[in-house]
This record gives C-alpha cells, sequence and structure tokens, in this order.
C-alpha cells in the first residue's frame, strides 16, 4: 500500500512539473519568434519609418524569392530550396552542439 502511495506521488508531481518546463519553453519560443519577427519587420522597412507597407513586404519577399529560383524558371524546386535549408540546420545543429 504505502509503494502504491509512493508511486501516486511521484506521478502527481512530475505531471505538475510538466506543465511549468513546457510554459517555461513555450515563453522562451515566444521571446525567440518575436525577436525574430521584430528583426525580419527591420529587414523589411526599407525607408526605416516603423512600419512594413505592403510594397515593402511584397518586394523583400519578392527578392528572397528570385535568389530561391536560381534557374531562373518562377518555380522553386526542391534543390533549390534544399540549398537555403541544410545549411541553415546544419549551423543551428553544430551550435547546439557546441552549447552542451
Amino acid at each position: 500500500m504505502a509503494r502504491k502511495l509512493l508511486s501516486i506521488i511521484v506521478m502527481w508531481l512530475t505531471l505538475e512539473a510538466i506543465p511549468s518546463a513546457a510554459l517555461a519553453f513555450s515563453k522562451h519560443t515566444d521571446a525567440v519568434t518575436d525577436a525574430s519577427v521584430q528583426r525580419l519587420l527591420r529587414l523589411m522597412d526599407k525607408d526605416k519609418n516603423g512600419t512594413v507597407s505592403k510594397n515593402e513586404f511584397m518586394n523583400y519577399f519578392s527578392q528572397r524569392f528570385d535568389r530561391l529560383d536560381v534557374d531562373y524558371n518562377r518555380r522553386p524546386a526542391p534543390g533549390e530550396l534544399r540549398a537555403v535549408l541544410i545549411p541553415n540546420w546544419v549551423i543551428t545543429t553544430k551550435s547546439k552542439k557546441a552549447k552542451r
């Protein structure tokens, strides 16, 4: 009986800890996302007036699209996208390993 009660207490404590850990992760993720969004908006804001117009938004992503479309056929292929994504993934993975 004591062993069963101990198991229940351990399970309860474990379940209580999960939401706080998830919340901490969520807050960290939100902060990183917010910082990334702010950086992106600054890149798009070409006239530096603190806002991004539709024209600035469309120009930014049009230029990004053109850089991805290396064969200039106006249709990004998986290989063209892979060249952009894989280096970022490798850098992210390496920096995470270095921190350990």
